[in-house]
């Protein structure tokens, strides 16, 4: 198994203070992860409120480390308004019957790599590797 995670294309964490509220780091995390940035600003509203100083330090130490996301000024890239168009297919205007099956194809594509990691995972030469590794 030299398959690696991530082998899809290389992404880099930046703050993204263009779409941000304070210092873009919640919105550089969605555009990482690939998710919405009003859920991690809802998951980092919910930090704060159950482990305030931890989120807090968090969000500072993030806001100092990572970097302002790159302008690329390229003939052929698009303009901050065509950046802003939807990436999802949820809002691009695709009904919810082809974004289901969007999802579902990806997800499919995906079991056959799950499973080997499975069955990796539990066998008994993965358990006797763990074991001489921890020795």
């Amino acid at each position: 198994m030299s398959e690696s995670f991530g082998q899809e294309s290389r992404r880099n964490l930046y703050r993204d203070p263009q779409k941000g509220r304070i210092a873009g780091i919640c919105a550089g995390l969605a555009e990482y992860f690939g998710v919405e940035t009003w859920i991690v600003r809802l998951l980092a509203i919910s930090g704060l409120i159950f482990a305030g100083f931890i989120t807090f330090t968090a969000y500072i130490a993030a806001w100092f480390l990572l970097d302002k996301k790159p302008v690329l000024l390229t003939p052929d890239s698009p303009t901050p308004a065509e950046s802003r168009m939807k990436a999802h297919s949820w809002q691009a205007g695709m009904t919810p019957l082809q974004a289901l099956d969007k999802v579902s194809r990806e997800l499919a594509a995906l079991e056959p790599r799950v499973q080997r990691i499975e069955k990796l995972v539990t066998s008994k030469e993965f358990t006797l590797q763990r074991e001489f590794n921890k020795l």
